[in-house]
C-alpha cells in the first residue's frame, strides 16, 4: 500500500547529505519534497523530524577488524503543504491527493492541521503520522584500525 511513498522516500534519502551532517540534512529535508511523477498538484509532501538509528555489528565469519554499520531513517511525521498558499486546501482535495498521488488511505492516517506555515512560508501545512513500514535502511562496511 505504501510502495510509492517508500520509493519516493528512498530516492529523497539517497540524495540527502550524510547523517553526520545533521544541520545540512535537516535543511535539505525542509527544502526538498518527496519526488513524485505528477508535479501539477497544489501540494508537496515533506519529511519532518527524521529519526535516525545506527547500529554497529561484527561481520559474521569476516575480519574481526570489520563492522557492519546499519543506518535506519524513519520520518517522525510527514508535512502535507498547500504549496505557497496561506490557507488550507479543501478537505476533499487533500483526501484525493493522498489517495491518487501516494495510494494512501486517508482514513487510516492521523492528520493534524498546523497553525504555522511550512519552512520559509512555503504554505499551509498538515502534519501526518507516517504509515507503518515507512523507513529506509542503508548498510556499509567499516574497517577499524588499531
Amino acid at each position: 500500500m505504501i510502495e510509492r511513498l517508500l520509493e519516493a522516500y528512498a530516492a529523497l534519502i539517497r540524495r540527502a547529505p550524510g547523517a553526520a551532517f545533521r544541520k545540512a540534512r535537516a535543511l535539505y529535508l525542509n527544502k526538498y519534497s518527496l519526488p513524485m511523477a505528477d508535479e501539477q498538484t497544489p501540494f508537496k509532501l515533506f519529511v519532518c523530524d527524521e529519526q535516525l538509528t545506527e547500529t554497529l555489528e561484527p561481520v559474521e565469519g569476516g575480519d574481526p577488524q570489520q563492522r557492519l554499520v546499519t543506518l535506519r531513517s524513519t520520518p517522525g511525521a510527514l508535512a502535507l503543504i498547500h504549496w505557497q498558499q496561506t490557507g488550507p486546501a479543501p478537505d476533499d482535495l487533500v483526501l484525493h491527493y493522498l489517495r491518487q498521488s501516494w495510494g494512501l488511505d486517508p482514513e487510516a492516517l492521523t492528520l493534524n492541521v498546523c497553525s504555522e506555515p511550512w519552512f520559509r512560508n512555503g504554505g499551509h501545512q498538515i502534519r501526518i503520522t507516517p504509515p507503518t513500514g515507512l523507513f529506509v535502511q542503508q548498510q556499509s562496511l567499516l574497517s577499524l584500525s588499531e
